[in-house]
């Protein structure tokens, strides 16, 4: 049975630290490209310039979806976290992705040396503890959110298997942090590489390589955001433990019928017909649906609104436990 909660504190201070973060990460890095000429280095604060303006879009997002429902949204503004996860994952693509792609293939075509080494590695390194601190506190969100608890590296091992359940906005940083930190190590060798050989394409070759990890976390991130914005249903294992624990209310005879919507961040809308003895008084109907709501409503937080039909026994049994 899954547990997660969507938790707006936890992911908003994820999404804040890693704001901060980025803003010092690009300003640092802006001066080291410049100074330095080095393509990787460009592409790296492309990349943290990308991460600053898609932090402030899952601020906003996070900020309209804790408006309540309204005659018009009846169902809350909760889909306005995934329409600006999506707009975060589009800067990833193009600001990000794309634009280091290209200058990569500039830097190829049109080699310059390099300068100011020292330079370079110091902002990578100081660059690494500010993404590692944005990371840290992502991991603490995502644990929060999903109810898991872990310490030290107990926590990164958790935080894989919690991905699934996070919230957008937090698995977004913590997918950005962690391309972040590789490209981080990318941009270092390739520029350690690119010093001691007098090859220049290695420094070119890195950009490339960076633009194509954000490409492609971007392109994920993006689909994952269209899916909420467009409805998907909740997690098969989660309807089938709801369906389970209606089956086994009194006066249940059978489960079918059952549909659920997206409607905010591990948040449904769920509807449902269940069976139940043709006898039964239409008060008991009543008691029914009354007792189902509740089991539901206290078991599964996930499911924040639901529609449950009780109609008589057909004789054919549908649900089948799993």
């Amino acid at each position: 049975m899954r547990k997660c909660i969507y938790t707006a504190h936890d992911s908003e201070s994820a999404v804040r630290a890693a704001l901060i973060a980025n803003g010092v990460i690009a300003a640092m890095k802006l001066v080291a490209a410049v100074l330095s000429g080095s393509a990787s280095m460009m592409a790296e604060f492309k990349h943290s310039l990308g991460d600053w303006a898609n932090g402030f879009f899952l601020l906003i997002g996070i900020k309209q979806a804790k408006r309540p429902g309204n005659e018009r949204y009846q169902f809350g503004h909760g889909k306005r976290v995934f329409f600006w996860g999506f707009i975060a994952s589009l800067g990833m693509l193009f600001i990000g992705g794309a634009l280091s792609i290209y200058g990569g293939i500039v830097k190829i075509n049109h080699p310059e040396p390099l300068e100011r080494l020292s330079l370079s590695l110091v902002v990578i390194g100081l660059s690494v503890l500010f993404e590692c601190y944005s990371c840290f506190m992502a991991i603490k969100a995502i644990l929060a959110e999903t109810g898991e608890q872990g310490q030290g590296l107990g926590m990164v091992a958790k935080v894989i298997p919690s991905l699934k359940k996070a919230t957008p906005s937090t698995r977004f940083i913590f997918l950005e942090d962690t391309a972040a930190l590789l490209g981080l190590f990318i941009a270092g060798t390739a520029i350690l590489l690119a010093h001691y050989t007098g090859n220049i394409i290695f420094d070119g070759a890195a950009s490339i390589l960076i633009g194509i990890i954000l490409f492609f976390i971007g392109f994920g991130t993006a689909r994952e955001n269209a899916a909420a914005i467009l409805g998907e249903s909740a997690d098969p294992g989660l309807i089938n433990d709801i369906g389970n624990l209606v089956m086994s209310i009194q006066g249940v005879v059978d489960v079918h019928n059952v549909r659920s919507m997206c409607v905010g961040p591990n948040s449904y809308l769920l509807e449902m017909v269940v069976e139940a003895n043709e006898l039964i008084k239409l008060n008991e109907c009543d008691s029914i649906n009354s007792a189902i709501t509740k089991a539901i409503k206290d078991k599964f937080r996930e499911i924040a609104y639901t529609h449950i039909a009780v109609i008589s026994d057909d004789k054919k049994r549908q649900w089948c436990e799993q």
